[in-house]
């Protein structure tokens, strides 16, 4: 049987009238497989980059003052040597770093803008992903807990909203009981291109938030928790909360522990979304796919009357037709499959590597379409699309059970 389909497979190339018919299958099942594995690279390389980009940010998990969960500004709470590494010694965790926030404002002579100062340290702060989206200026040294610096490193929205420079000095105002002013030196402008981000924090050194907040030493915010990939936040979220469980400070606070996603679900959840978009074109252009199949395969079956008949006059059987018929166009599956994969793997490697195809930042947090290439996803879409085509083209096949030996002889 797969002898005769590999004949007429060849003679459909040889110029007959199913060649068109065959090219016109084939492109249907290689646009199909095209188009769904640059939806699944694309889409899984954007998630994977939103993530990880807000995980640079805030971490992947957060220890808290419990009472930050039921009210918008920060409690401070007691982050021990200890308590950080006992967080460390869990699996996948990379980094326990503290942070501080204090709300305040920055002014110039043409603008201000409320911001929310985000005070760390040197010693324990991973920079590297604001020093990797440095725009001008660097970094500054966060001196640690002991001693407050002037420096501060602001956003390119923020520069922009406030039309300042590297080197320019901006005055803060912050409130509580009385108004108190400081002067900063913006040392570094950086660009993370995640607007809720971008246009409401800056950062500066630890000892000087905890100052402005008028908190002790070893009292802080909280800490963020960055793990090795996102696909650990469930156990090492569940862990921390284990080891936090009733657990309180030297000044009589509660901890509590939160995972990125909820304390920004806007984000994850239009993340989401997209899963919804990407099933949806998967389906679709299966079904394009198995269509143009049927539609290919019942034309080189009609074109073939007359075999199907003389075959049949032999002593063939409908079922031994039928298996010539479901190899043929196994092979042209296959056919549309490499000519589809070779294709998109070539447009992804192009942009993964030239970033030729860009994008506002404000409207997807990114500046350029990116891809990841999931090789495992990749060979899923491939298998299911071939066993998906060739179970659908069982119904054309039943055709052949209609054709009569003494008609089809003389069909034309």
């Amino acid at each position: 049987m797969y002898f005769i389909a590999k004949r007429i497979y060849a003679a459909g190339e040889a110029g007959r009238v199913s060649a068109s018919a065959v090219r016109i299958a084939t492109a249907g099942v290689a646009v199909g497989i095209m188009v769904m594995i640059i939806s699944l690279c694309v889409t899984i390389g954007f998630q994977r980059e939103i993530k990880s980009r807000v995980a640079s940010l805030v971490g992947h998990v957060q220890v808290l003052n419990s009472q930050c969960l039921y009210r918008t500004h920060a409690a401070p709470i007691q982050i021990t040597d200890s308590l950080v590494m006992q967080i460390e010694a869990l699996p996948c965790v990379t980094n326990v770093h503290r942070f501080v926030l204090c709300p305040g404002m920055l002014k110039t002579q043409e603008a201000f803008l409320g911001l929310m100062f985000r005070g760390v340290d040197a010693i324990s702060f991973d920079a590297s992903f604001l020093s990797e989206n440095l725009v001008s200026g660097h970094v500054p040294a966060f001196v640690g807990d002991s001693t407050s610096s002037d420096s501060i490193l602001i956003s390119a929205t923020t520069a922009s909203a406030l039309q300042v420079e590297t080197g320019d000095r901006v005055y803060a105002y912050f409130f509580d009981d009385n108004l108190r002013a400081r002067r900063f030196v913006v040392s570094g402008i950086f660009a993370s291109n995640m607007a809720d981000f971008d246009s409401k924090m800056c950062y500066t050194d630890m000892r000087t938030a905890q100052s402005l907040n008028h908190w002790e030493y070893d009292q802080f915010s909280g800490a963020e928790v960055r793990l090795v990939d996102f696909s650990h936040v469930d156990s090492v979220a569940l862990e921390i909360s284990r080891i936090l469980s009733q657990r309180e400070d030297a000044y009589g606070q509660y901890y509590a522990s939160a995972r990125v996603d909820e304390l920004f679900p806007q984000i994850f959840s239009w993340l989401t979304l997209l899963d919804t978009n990407v099933v949806a074109i998967l389906i679709l252009m299966i079904c394009v796919a198995g269509v143009t199949m049927i539609s290919g395969l019942l034309i080189i079956i009609l074109e073939r009357t007359r075999f199907i008949g003389v075959m049949k006059a032999m002593g063939s059987t409908d079922g031994q037709l039928r298996r010539i018929f479901l190899h043929l166009s196994a092979m042209l599956v296959v056919r549309g499959l490499v000519f589809g994969n070779v294709v998109a793997l070539m447009l992804l490697a192009i942009q993964k590597w030239t970033g030729i195809l860009s994008l506002d930042p404000a409207s997807y947090y990114l500046s350029q379409v990116p891809v990841h290439f999931n090789w495992l996803g990749i060979l899923a879409l491939n298998v299911i699309t071939f066993i998906v085509c060739v179970l659908s083209l069982v119904i054309p096949t039943l055709v052949i059970s209609r054709i009569s030996p003494a008609r089809s002889i003389r069909f034309e």
